[in-house]
Formats: structure tokens, C-alpha cells, sequence
């Protein structure tokens, strides 16, 4: 399963936090009572810690960030722009899966 595979509709979705339960609490991205998962979160979910990265960076490659400026960015580093992309209320869930799509993951 790819992230954008279980963000499959905007119910699967959260902002402001890595994922919730169908109570609406917030809880970690492993958590088993998670129904709903940001972008970040969705990676996490679906592949392995040792791909992580990598996931992260083919999606920072897809929202147009260069070589240069992944190359800069420490892992949390990466984590917080894709969890501040995910949160920014101009964006909706269509436009977030679409750049998970486009990144292949």
C-alpha cells in the first residue's frame, strides 16, 4: 500500500496532527486505533523507518524543493516542511494527494 493509497478519501485525512482515532484524539502515526493520517503520517504508515527518508525526499522533489535544498535539510528538518505543507489551510486534501501521487508514494 502506498501513503496515497490509504489517504483514499478525506475522512482518511487529518491536519494539526500526525493522526487521529475515530474519536477525533490525537495519537502517533503507528498508533492502532488510527483512522486518519497526515501526509507525513501516511508515509509513515505505509513503509518501512528505513524508506522514510527517501519518501520524504521524493516528495519534497515533488512541491518543486531542489537537490541543493534537500541536501540541506536534516531529517526533522524534512519532517517539519512536510508537516507545515500538510497543515497550511490552503491546501486541501484533493491538492495533497495529488502531490502524493505525483511523487509515487
Amino acid at each position: 500500500m502506498k501513503a496515497h493509497e490509504l489517504l483514499s478519501s478525506p475522512e482518511a485525512w487529518c491536519q494539526e496532527c500526525p493522526a487521529q482515532d475515530a474519536h477525533g484524539n490525537n495519537v502517533h502515526a503507528l498508533h492502532p486505533n488510527a483512522v486518519r493520517w497526515c501526509a507525513l503520517a501516511a508515509i509513515q504508515k505505509t513503509y518501512p523507518p528505513s524508506a522514510w527518508e527517501a519518501a520524504m525526499d521524493s516528495l519534497l522533489r515533488a512541491l518543486s524543493v531542489s537537490e541543493k535544498g534537500i541536501a540541506q535539510l536534516t531529517r526533522c528538518d524534512k519532517e517539519c516542511c512536510l508537516m507545515e505543507w500538510n497543515d497550511d489551510r490552503q491546501y486541501s486534501f484533493e491538492d495533497i494527494r495529488e502531490i502524493l501521487i505525483q511523487a509515487d508514494l
